[in-house]
């Protein structure tokens, strides 16, 4: 008999041995081979979000990081300070005798940290001020003060297009190059930041010492410009509050029968900064049927939001994304072009609006004039609340930076049933092993 060629005997074999292999050992298929694919599911949860409320007076204009001064239609902002008192000068360390010197000029510096670079003609005016000025100052009570004429106003376009000075007795002085005017204004320009440092130059009728007052003085701030007329100003509590250096000199006595003048500068910073404006925050409206949830404006007004986590979430599911959807009641008022940041924060423990918070577990940009739907990410949360049984599943509302900005947004709230706030959840049943039933 002739033999079977072997390139057609081999796969033959190979093909009937494949055939024939069993496993033997436990843990075959089907009963430990998956059965089904791994699948998404979406749904919006519309009834979790239960007994929401909005609370005011968190933080004051004084508290905030920024002072906002704006002109636009529908709100005046001003921004106020007070500057600390100047004290006496002690020309040398074994002389007792005291006394102010003589003031020849001075220097008033203010920050601004934000503006919009679309603005036109962007002009900063100065004010004198009651040095009575507090937290309880308001709009109306200094409106006699703003309305008289400015001690002093700047361009700061026109200071911005001017060619930085930048000879070395200049750059020794100011630490950096700088831009100036006819009339004295200095501007320093900042890269890093884009923020502007700007200086007004007072003489003494402008900014006159008072023994009796301790040389305190008091400011105001104002801005106008063809367009978009809004800035926010330093404050004391981001350490880039408005200041002031009195320029003045002394006569030094070196012996009975010879004397010499000094002259020499004292900085000083601001005691109290504040920002006044018109019309007032908008009183919460808790209690009515359709109350909102209000975030931000000042007082800082911060809502309380607690949520009932359904059962699938914790039993049967693995949440891979979850997203808050808050519906705005309306556009948000303020600077076009502007923006600010909603931010959510768990609750430690829930004892009201007083409850201490974590980290801050999502946030979203705001803009000016929108009245989109606002969508903040809040999976980590979600997934935590369904994991722990114990913690408390509730989560605070604020703004960033808080009492900043009279800007405040106002949500619809749990009361709307067609607009209310809603959690919209990705998520996949857990995957099932085995040939049992699930």
């Amino acid at each position: 008999m002739t033999p079977c060629p072997r390139p057609i005997l081999l796969p033959l074999l190979l093909a009937i041995g494949a055939c024939t292999e069993r496993i033997t050992a436990p843990g075959a298929c089907p009963d430990f081979c998956p059965r089904d694919s791994i699948r998404l599911e979406d749904v919006i949860l519309d009834s979790i979000i239960v007994r929401d409320s909005a609370y005011a007076g968190y933080l004051q204009g004084y508290q905030g990081e920024a002072l906002a001064v704006a002109d636009l239609p529908g709100v005046d902002s001003r921004a106020i300070f007070l500057m600390n008192r100047f004290t006496e000068v002690m020309p040398d360390s074994g002389d007792t005798t005291r006394g102010p010197g003589i003031v020849d000029s001075s220097w008033v510096r203010v920050h601004i940290a934000r503006r919009d670079t679309n603005t036109a003609n962007l002009r900063l005016k100065l004010y004198r001020l009651p040095i009575t000025i507090d937290s309880t100052t308001t709009f109306d009570s200094v409106a006699a003060e703003f309305g008289a004429p400015p001690l002093d106003s700047l361009n700061v376009d026109s200071l911005l297009a001017r060619p930085d000075v930048v000879d070395s007795l200049t750059v020794a002085t100011w630490g950096d190059t700088i831009r100036t005017d006819g009339a004295g204004h200095v501007l320093q320009f900042s890269p890093a930041d884009s923020t502007l440092i700007l200086y007004f130059r007072l003489d003494t009728l402008q900014a006159p010492f008072s023994v009796a007052d301790s040389g305190k003085l008091a400011f105001g701030v104002r801005v106008a410009a063809d367009s978009l007329a809004s800035i926010a100003l330093g404050a004391n509590e981001r350490l880039d509050g408005a200041t002031m250096r009195r320029f003045y000199h002394y006569t030094k006595m070196i012996d009975s029968t010879t004397d010499s003048t000094v002259s020499t500068s004292l900085l000083r910073g601001a005691t109290f900064d504040n920002f006044v404006f018109d019309p007032p925050t908008p009183a919460l409206d808790a209690g009515a049927v359709d109350s909102t949830l209000v975030v931000g404006g000042v007082p800082a007004v911060r809502s309380l939001v607690r949520v009932r986590i359904p059962a699938f979430l914790r039993d049967t599911t693995d949440v891979v994304r979850a997203t808050l959807l808050l519906v705005p009641a309306g556009p948000v008022p303020g600077a076009a072009g502007d923006s600010f940041t909603v931010v959510v924060r768990p609750v430690v423990t829930d004892i009201g609006p007083k409850s201490p918070l974590s980290g801050s577990a999502g946030r979203a940009t705001v803009h000016i004039g929108s009245a989109d739907t606002v969508r903040i990410e809040v999976t980590d949360v979600i997934r935590a609340w369904a994991r722990d049984t114990t913690a408390a599943t509730a989560f605070v509302l604020g703004q960033i930076p808080e009492a900043a900005s009279y800007t405040q947004i106002r949500f619809y709230s749990s009361r709307a049933t067609a607009r209310r706030p809603t959690v919209h959840v990705t998520y996949v049943r857990r995957f099932p092993f085995g040939g049992g039933t699930p």
